[in-house]
């Protein structure tokens, strides 16, 4: 199975609620699922998003 990654970052001034909404919104409309989450030491948050890559069909 082959999954493309997007990455996604967060400042520490961001609310939760906004970013939880961003993320949801990925999720319901682009088929993006959470891969990984990293808070840095200067509260940075950063998200790594996955999605399956669907492959082309050629029809004849």
């Amino acid at each position: 199975m082959a999954y493309e990654f997007r990455k996604v970052s967060f400042s520490r001034e961001t609310p939760r609620s906004v970013s939880l909404q961003e993320l949801n919104d990925e999720a319901e409309y682009g088929k993006w699922e959470l891969a990984r989450t990293r808070i840095s030491v200067g509260g940075t948050k950063t998200v790594w998003l996955r999605r399956k890559i669907m492959p082309l069909t050629l029809s004849s």
